[in-house]
């Protein structure tokens, strides 16, 4: 099996919750260097951390590696910017803002000063709220994108690939 081939089983896995575009732009380019010392180049530091902080609540650490040691912040940032269209671009800090604004609401709290429990319930009422505007009116809810980056990042990894799905990448010499 071609790492290809294991893309296309993991979408699969996924129920069509990753486009062909997000999959492709992962494949050629968007893979996080990991380093100690990175930098937003898109997000600003906070809304990477907001970022940060939504998947590891999605991915979080148990016996597998979870989304900040895979590094999907930074994975999301690069995506955002180099693969998101101009108009997606500009949306895309305005649904961090428009989360945290509604966060506010809900949790009377910002996204990353509210309780573990809180952000998780306002999470998953996130998540239906997409869903039933997405039954409604066909457009895509920010968590649902934000999502989608999230999953992305982490099954193209080369962790998820190699350690999970039993890919054995040829390491070129």
């Amino acid at each position: 099996m071609n790492r290809r081939k294991a893309i296309q089983q993991t979408a699969y896995l996924l129920g069509g919750a990753v486009s062909a575009s997000f999959i492709a732009s992962a494949m050629s380019s968007c893979q996080p260097t990991g380093a100690p010392d990175w930098t937003p180049q898109f997000l600003t530091p906070e809304q990477a951390k907001t970022v940060e902080a939504i998947a590891e609540i999605i991915l979080p650490e148990t016996d597998t590696l979870g989304a900040k040691s895979l590094h999907l912040t930074e994975f999301v940032d690069l995506m955002v910017k180099d693969v998101f269209s101009g108009y997606d671009q500009l949306q895309f800090p305005k649904g961090l803002g428009q989360l945290e604004e509604e966060c506010q609401f809900f949790t009377g709290s910002s996204f990353l000063n509210a309780s573990p429990q809180d952000q998780e319930k306002f999470l998953v009422l996130q998540e239906e709220k997409g869903r039933n505007l997405e039954k409604q009116t066909g457009e895509k809810a920010f968590i649902s994108t934000l999502k989608e980056l999230i999953l992305t990042g982490y099954f193209t990894s080369e962790y998820a690939i190699t350690e999970l799905m039993n890919y054995n990448f040829k390491k070129s010499p």
